[in-house]
């Protein structure tokens, strides 16, 4: 995967925590960001942005963050 396509990902996810509300509950937009991520990314998709996140995931929003750290504790 090249960084471009990784950004993107990245950008994707972000906005999509956003959209969920994440300023105003962060909980719930991580919640909700995991669901839209199941049913609409690729598997692949979500690997993806799931090894960015263990490499560090600088860019990656409180939410994004949030759900794929309860991910791997899952």
């Amino acid at each position: 995967m090249t960084g471009q396509q990784i950004d993107r990902l990245v950008k994707m996810a972000n906005q999509i925590a956003l959209n969920f509300g994440e300023q105003r509950n962060l909980d719930e937009a991580a919640r909700k960001t995991a669901e839209h991520l199941q049913k609409f990314w690729t598997p692949a998709m979500r690997r993806q942005l799931s090894a960015y996140a263990r490499e560090g995931g600088d860019a990656l929003s409180p939410a994004v963050s949030l759900l794929l750290e309860r991910q791997r504790s899952q």
